[in-house]
């Protein structure tokens, strides 16, 4: 894949998750969401399909993509326990979770930017 196509995979990965967010916290706010527009675990989403798909394909040997990895798999792991509060009715919790789920998000987000400004100063076009 050539540069500019690398750049427009994780500008479209960075938007799959901001998606998912959106559905994310649209449950939080009592909207019925599909499960499958917010799925759990975190190879089932649409981030996730590209992460371990296309993207590891051309960027899992670098160091900023092992990051993302864990930063994206923590995410699933705080949303996993936001989403057993919220069919348990703790709104309180819920909350407090939401708030740290979207700072996880904001960072694998930043992560993601990282991982953009890599593939701007690499020496090849090719990936």
């Amino acid at each position: 894949m050539t540069k500019n196509e690398a750049l427009g995979q994780v500008r479209q990965a960075k938007s799959a998750h901001i998606r998912w967010r959106l559905y994310v916290q649209g449950m939080v706010a009592g909207l019925e969401i599909e499960t499958q527009r917010a799925p759990v675990h975190h190879k089932d989403c649409d981030f996730g399909h590209w992460f371990f798909g296309e993207g590891f394909k051309a960027f899992g040997h670098w160091p900023i993509y092992q990051d993302v990895d864990y930063g994206h798999e923590v995410l699933h792991e705080v949303y996993h326990l936001l989403y057993r509060l919220l069919q348990e009715g703790d709104q309180t919790r819920v909350a407090m979770i939401m708030e740290q789920l979207v700072g996880i998000s904001n960072s694998l987000l930043a992560m993601l930017d990282l991982l953009n400004e890599e593939i701007l100063q690499a020496g090849t076009d090719n990936f």
